[in-house]
């Protein structure tokens, strides 16, 4: 994957929420944790927006979310920043904007520390060993 083919995965998302409807703009807004993407869309009609209808399918909602991901990875690789979101706006002469979120979402500890089976059921022998010392 590479930047533009990225752009172009989240940009057919965004036109699939589109469907029939006629727009001056469409909007799909991301959140990116770990692993996890989460996505809201809207379409833009006389300064209005609609957020109502279904999402984009399934196929292009998950390419779209890839390629957020690989975004998120190659911004970190070639700036040493890392986004937490990004705001996709398409325009129907195929112009775009995208607004990168740079905030750590409040309260979120993100970790690279995974813990096994082993070790939590080690962990709880060592508190019923002490548990039973203590009486």
């Amino acid at each position: 994957m590479n930047v533009e083919v990225a752009y172009e995965s989240i940009a057919k998302a965004a036109m699939d929420f589109v469907g029939s409807r006629s727009w001056d703009a469409v909007w799909a807004k991301h959140t990116i944790l770990a692993s996890m993407v989460e996505g809201r869309w809207g379409v833009i009609r006389s300064d209005i927006t609609d957020k109502k209808g279904d999402p984009p399918r399934k196929e292009l909602r998950s390419k779209a979310f890839e390629a957020i991901r690989f975004l998120r990875d190659d911004l970190l690789r070639t700036t040493g920043q890392r986004i937490w979101g990004l705001t996709f706006t398409l325009y129907p002469d195929g112009k775009f904007n995208i607004e990168y979120d740079y905030n750590k979402p409040e309260g979120y500890e993100e970790t690279d520390e995974v813990i096994t089976g082993d070790e939590i059921n080690a962990s709880l022998a060592n508190l019923m060993k002490q548990g039973k010392k203590a009486d």
